[in-house]
């Protein structure tokens, strides 16, 4: 049986929430921890309206290329998503955010950052784009990661949905800038979402995320 039109809308609206995206549900809280062998950061987000959103966080980099090969960074910073189509079967976002913090990193004392997201996906397929850039005296780090997502089924309200990710990831002014594949398995709900992945030379990465 197809879905209706209002709920498969419903539906795709719950699923870009349950995302790991920098807005969560209007009037709500999100609790996200993003780790990996290089980076880590974890944040606390309140997002007033689906619109907008302000959060504080900590990030730590290791292995930059420079005198001091770790960087930490403790901010606040808001977000905006810019651009939402809602379409018959899809949904396509785009958001921005920025920041300001304190840095520990060789004689950097403050550090500044920006970032984007584009992301579409139907109850089969998802597709991201997401870029960040975090900077100040004497530092420079970014990271760029594009996403591909393919669902064994169809998700819908009433179960966890399932999505295989292929993931391309590059961090620039790192000491090893290549382009880093890797594969996750992503499970999410209304509440929690968790991304588990390994990349190509067997390291771990886990994305895990509560809305409360």
């Amino acid at each position: 049986m197809k879905m209706p039109l209002c709920s498969a809308l419903a539906l795709l609206a719950f699923a870009s929430a349950a995302h790991a995206r920098p807005i969560g549900y209007a009037g709500g809280q999100m609790l996200m921890l993003d780790a990996s062998d290089d980076l880590q950061q974890l944040s606390v987000t309140h997002a007033p309206s689906f619109r907008y959103a302000f959060a504080a966080g900590h990030l730590r980099a290791s292995e930059l290329a420079g005198a001091d090969d770790t960087l930490s960074s403790t901010y606040l910073r808001a977000a905006i998503l810019a651009k939402r189509w809602n379409l018959p079967r899809a949904q396509a976002n785009v958001f921005f955010w920025g920041g300001l913090g304190s840095a520990r990193y060789a004689s950097a004392d403050g550090s500044r950052h920006i970032g984007a997201q584009v992301d579409y996906e139907t109850r089969r397929i998802y597709t991201s784009l997401v870029s960040e850039l975090h900077e100040g005296s004497g530092f420079s780090y970014r990271f760029d990661t594009a996403a591909v997502g393919i669902a064994p089924y169809e998700h819908d309200m009433e179960r966890m949905a399932s999505w295989i990710v292929l993931k391309a990831k590059h961090t620039s002014n790192a000491r090893d800038t290549s382009l880093k594949p890797e594969i996750a398995w992503r499970m999410f709900t209304a509440k929690w979402w968790l991304d588990a992945g390994i990349d190509a030379d067997g390291k771990p990465s886990i994305n895990l995320m509560f809305n409360y």
